[in-house]
């Protein structure tokens, strides 16, 4: 006859499984505090996802130890959530989801997250094309539109000297560039009025003011400098001047 099985075993493994559960979820919630503090990124949205992961491999050990399930069905299980996380990670582009929030979130336009990162917008690159036409239409006192304008004509421009080179055309640069024009179909396309060679990070200008406001103040240029004041020179003796000046330094 075999031995019943305790329960207490089981029930100390189920109470460890949840107290990894409720770490998981804490660190979950501290990175969303991270977000709504200093915006989106690529990386935070790979970690909630990770995130995510290890706490459903936690939560079907503990269902495998209820449900009496076999140790196969906990591997296959796992096994399908990875694939699957895998699969769409391969279709979603997390740069433009990290633009899009960032732009809809964003405090210059009413949002209650960070303030707007026009210089991660940038190393996005054509992920945040789409979201920088959508913000170029917002009318909005604390956004600014010159920067943006640059910013947005870099990128698209970027992007089509992409999609028009075969060697990295893309379905899903070629599906970005239509959703583009048809944002701005019907609509007058401002130009930017800095030279490419002029813009830096995030269309900001090259030149701008220490204290000028994220709009872009451009600097004036600095006055000249003053030309050197000419040396002393001796007393005219005789009608000729001396060429030496008055405090002459010693040879040694």
């Amino acid at each position: 006859m075999s031995r019943p099985q305790k329960p207490w075993p089981r029930a100390l493994v189920t109470a460890w499984v949840a107290q990894n559960i409720l770490l998981v979820a804490s660190t979950a919630l501290r990175t969303l505090r991270y977000v709504e503090v200093y915006s989106l990124t690529r990386l935070r949205i790979a970690a909630l996802v990770w995130m995510a992961l290890v706490g459903l491999g936690l939560a079907l050990i503990c269902w495998r130890m209820l449900r009496g399930k076999s140790g196969a069905w906990l591997i296959n299980a796992n096994a399908a959530a990875a694939l699957l996380v895998l699969a769409a990670s391969c279709v979603v582009d997390l740069g433009a989801v990290a633009a899009a929030w960032n732009v809809r979130h964003a405090r210059e336009v009413g949002g209650r997250g960070a303030a707007l990162d026009l210089c991660y917008l940038d190393r996005l690159g054509g992920s945040a094309a789409v979201s920088l036409v959508r913000l170029e239409r917002i009318s909005a006192p604390g956004l600014p539109s010159e920067q943006i304008a640059a910013l947005r004509e870099g990128v698209v421009e970027d992007l089509r000297a992409e999609q028009s080179d075969w060697r990295s055309w893309s379905l899903r640069g070629a599906l970005r560039l239509a959703r583009i024009e048809a944002l701005q179909a019907g609509r007058p396309v401002a130009s930017s009025a800095w030279a490419p060679d002029d813009r830096g990070c995030g269309g900001r200008p090259l030149h701008v003011a220490d204290g000028g406001s994220e709009g872009g103040s451009v600097q004036a240029p600095p006055p000249p400098a003053p030309e050197p004041a000419a040396s002393p020179t001796a007393p005219v003796l005789d009608g000729t001047p001396a060429t030496q000046p008055l405090t002459q330094t010693p040879e040694h």
